[in-house]
């Protein structure tokens, strides 16, 4: 189980580093090709197509992951089950086409809805191969198939964008990327389903899965709220501002933290029953992940100005405010990403959902007061949501006997060194641009002062944390 696991971590970390060089790179390009607006079209129409995708969070594939066994039967059944729900959802989000523009006063989003609905049955046909892959392990798979869709995502985009094709070449894009998936998953993973259906397990599975369709809709309206009420709002221009601030920062949340999550779910779910272990596995990778993690946040937060100017352009600027606040946010909510991983695999989704319920009031409540200051106000209020955040985290380490003190075991001393590296690379950035006229010279010398007193710091006040991250270097070395 410790190869399997450090197995996946390794390929998962090797697709975190190819998936954030492919994202940044093609967005860099792209942002010079497109406008805000053309961000703002697509942020708008995401909105609906996330509420969608609530109703595709539906536990199938997360069923398959955490049963201890399974037969053929459970397996096809499951497949079905998710062909007809990414059908119906395909209808579901047609129909709803056609009043998405008056929603937003924006015309564009109808006829891109249209386009984008596609790719929920092309999502909902990966359901099952990525679940058999995910429950046997072999994250190296995977890999190959998530680089060859965003290889394809981003090709698709930017050839559609060099000839003109404004805010449809993000569309196209995506579903490109989407059937290119579906079809590598296919060809790989060696499944082909038999017309076999078991109505009697799939009314087993109801209650969970209605825990994580609970949970589903509680995360659309924790993702999206912010999206649509900008939208609404301030329009698409202050909207792609706002979005690309979001979509560098999930590189973090979501690109990176996420896909490590579909690691540690197989693997907390194979030892659940071995105390010791498992708490044992929490907090190292909990630890990993703020040690990794919290500097990005705030790194992305300290070097914003630069970042900005030499990824975006100048049109982009009014950005780097939003970027520094929410950056900051999303490192503080790297480590406590773990909690999900958890609740899944004790199978404590119920009590997830509750408690993600009063999460979501909460973001209800403070998105709609700091909305009252623009965008700023939006940042400010993801912010807070954060530092909330830290004590779900603890009650979800409390369902295995976790308390407090675990929580500044993990996130303690990288939260303090990261801190300290944000304090030094602001006093730095006067001397860095003394020695250089060049933006992208001040970003390369601003990122290498910043790696540089993070490790030290780490080394002083994280040995525990380092120690860790030495042992599965060396684990991955002995298995690459």
């Amino acid at each position: 189980m410790g190869r399997r696991v450090v197995n996946g971590a390794a390929f998962t970390f090797l697709g975190i580093a190819f998936r954030t060089a492919i994202t940044v790179g093609s967005m860099a390009v792209l942002a010079r090709l497109l406008t805000p607006a053309d961000f703002g079209h697509i942020a708008m129409a995401t909105v609906i197509t996330e509420l969608a995708a609530v109703f595709a969070n539906f536990g199938f594939g997360s069923i398959l992951i955490q049963r201890p066994r399974i037969s053929r039967i459970q397996i096809d059944t499951m497949h079905w089950s998710a062909i007809g729900l990414g059908t119906s959802l395909t209808v579901l989000v047609f129909g709803l086409s056609f009043f998405a523009s008056h929603l937003f006063q924006d015309e564009t989003v109808g006829p891109l809805l249209r386009v984008m609905c596609l790719s929920f049955i092309l999502g909902e046909l990966t359901t099952v191969p990525h679940s058999l892959l995910a429950r046997r392990m072999q994250f190296k798979l995977d890999f190959y198939i998530q680089s060859g869709m965003l290889l394809a995502r981003a090709g698709t985009a930017i050839v559609m964008a060099l000839n003109g094709m404004g805010v449809w070449s993000l569309a196209i894009g995506a579903l490109a990327g989407s059937a290119a998936e579906t079809c590598a998953y296919q060809a790989l993973t060696g499944y082909w389903p038999r017309l076999k259906f078991s109505s009697s397990f799939l009314r087993s599975t109801w209650r969970t899965n209605g825990g994580y369709f609970g949970n589903g809709i509680l995360f659309y309206v924790n993702a999206n709220l912010d999206f649509l009420l900008v939208g609404r709002m301030l329009g698409a221009t202050l909207l792609g501002q706002y979005q690309n601030a979001r979509s560098l920062t999930d590189e973090i949340r979501v690109r990176m933290v996420q896909p490590l999550q579909r690691v540690l779910f197989p693997a907390f779910s194979a030892i659940q029953n071995d105390a010791d272990r498992f708490r044992e596995g929490i907090l190292r990778s909990g630890r990993l992940l703020a040690l990794a993690f919290t500097p990005m946040g705030f790194g992305v937060a300290a070097v914003a100005p630069e970042l900005v100017r030499v990824l975006y352009g100048e049109q982009w600027l009014p950005m780097i405010p939003i970027l520094q606040v929410i950056s900051i946010a999303t490192g503080l909510g790297a480590a406590p990403s773990i909690g999900s991983p958890i609740f899944n695999a004790t199978n404590r989704v119920g009590l997830s959902f509750k408690l993600f319920f009063i999460q979501t009031l909460l973001t209800i409540a403070f998105l709609l007061f700091g909305s009252q200051w623009g965008l700023m106000g939006v940042a400010w209020s993801r912010l807070a949501l954060s530092i909330i955040g830290l004590v779900f985290f603890r009650i979800s380490l409390g369902l295995v006997n976790m308390g407090a003190q675990h929580v500044w075991q993990i996130m303690g001393s990288p939260c303090i060194a990261a801190g300290l590296m944000w304090w030094l690379l602001g006093m730095a950035r006067g001397w860095v641009q003394t020695w250089t006229t060049s933006t992208a010279a001040q970003l390369g010398y601003l990122i290498g002062l910043g790696i540089a007193f993070y490790v030290a710091s780490s080394l002083v006040i994280s040995r525990t944390h380092v120690r860790d991250a030495r042992e599965v270097a060396a684990k991955f070395r002995r298995e690459m």
